[in-house]
């Protein structure tokens, strides 16, 4: 430490007092010390906090697997999509806490991408492809919601390879399981913040396993808020909630979403609701005293182009990065603060821009047209974006 000395005007002080420091001056001790110093006391210790970000759905459809395959440089490889993410890599890695919405089940190494026919509720049963995780990682991703409409897409094999894929990049996970082990819910703790994220879905593209535990359905309410209570008692002092919705394209939550936020806010304390599926943005709002983004719309997807049927809407191309830093106000109690960033898939190259810090920069102008279109249609359903 270093200790800034006073310049004192002897002459100013009291004739004892001056003759006792200039003697303890001339005798070699420090004039300004006159007895060992106290250690500091801390009276209040520091708040504990940690930041997270949590993005949307993550849709490895044709148009992005065909833009990933041009960055690739190695022969063997098939795809590189890190550079998809590259605008973006900076904010998602500096968060305490990252986490990423694998809405398609992961295949296996050098297994094939794509659709695998048709599901008998509607819609496509879609594989991603095996370096879709390496991607996440290299973008700064520590762990990905898996429960999804599309999580049992290939059946439990299709489980399998996802979470075995999340795996092998060090990618934490939940919403899907291989065994009734991995389905309980675990504890993580972030800056010393012990943190329990809980994933369901509540909605399926097929018939669910016959083994419940292989994908998490939220059912009711009842049913999440007990698990809320349960890590709660198994020492979770933050609690955020992931739900995958069957709703799309609708600019607000739906009625019935709703209710089920509300009714499970009423009955657990949750610190954080983050939601899926819509594949659009939805406002941010408090329920029951817990923030809730209501839909975060898609982190990277082939939507939003002509080519796209019923996702040809253009709002496909937007999301939000759930962020928000939790602050310890007292023992065991969090503040939430959240702050939205919106994100901008760019349709032409697919490349994932956060356009409020990227139109800063040097862009063709093209893209600057794309976000731009992108933040103003944006700012009408959550304001202030950051």
């Amino acid at each position: 430490m270093t200790r800034e000395v006073a310049h004192f005007k002897w002459a100013s002080l009291p004739l004892a007092m001056s003759l006792a420091l200039v003697a303890a001056a001339s005798a070699g001790a420090d004039p300004l010390i006159t007895s060992a110093p106290s250690p500091a006391v801390r009276v209040t210790p520091p708040a504990r906090s940690f930041s997270l970000v949590a993005t949307g759905d993550v849709l490895t459809e044709s148009l992005v697997t065909s833009a990933a395959a041009t960055f690739t440089t190695g022969a063997g490889e098939r795809f590189d999509f890190a550079p998809l993410f590259a605008p973006v890599t900076a904010m998602i890695s500096s968060a305490d806490i990252a986490i990423c919405h694998m809405e398609m089940p992961i295949g296996a190494p050098g297994e094939r991408p794509g659709v695998y026919g048709q599901s008998p509720f509607g819609g496509n049963l879609i594989l991603a492809p095996y370096e879709i995780a390496e991607g996440l990682r290299r973008t700064g991703f520590d762990r990905c919601s898996t429960a999804s409409n599309h999580s049992n897409d290939l059946g439990e094999p299709g489980i399998d390879t996802t979470l075995a894929a999340l795996d092998a990049v060090g990618i934490t996970h939940s919403g899907t399981a291989r065994s009734r082990a991995e389905s309980t819910p675990s504890i993580l703790t972030v800056n010393g913040v012990r943190v329990a994220h809980l994933v369901y879905t509540r909605y399926s593209n097929t018939v669910l396993p016959s083994d419940p535990w292989r994908v998490s359905f939220a059912a009711s309410p009842a049913q999440v808020a007990a698990d809320i209570t349960a890590v709660r008692a198994a020492g979770a002092e933050v609690v955020i909630v992931s739900l995958h919705l069957s709703k799309e394209l609708q600019p607000a939550p739906d009625p019935v979403d709703r209710q089920f936020v509300t009714d499970l806010t009423a009955l657990a304390h949750v610190d954080l609701v983050i939601e899926h599926g819509p594949h659009v943005i939805q406002p941010v709002e408090i329920v029951n005293g817990a923030w809730v983004y209501w839909s975060v719309g898609n982190f990277i997807s082939g939507m939003g182009t002509a080519a796209s049927g019923k996702y040809s809407d253009q709002r496909t191309l937007d999301g939000l990065a759930a962020s928000a830093r939790f602050t310890e106000t007292s023992p065991g109690t969090f503040s939430v603060e959240p702050w939205p960033v919106l994100l901008c898939n760019e349709p032409f190259t697919r490349t994932l821009y956060a356009p409020v810090t990227a139109l800063g920069d040097q862009l063709p102008a093209i893209v600057r047209s794309e976000l731009e279109a992108c933040l103003r249609r944006s700012n009408v359903v959550v304001a202030p974006l950051h």
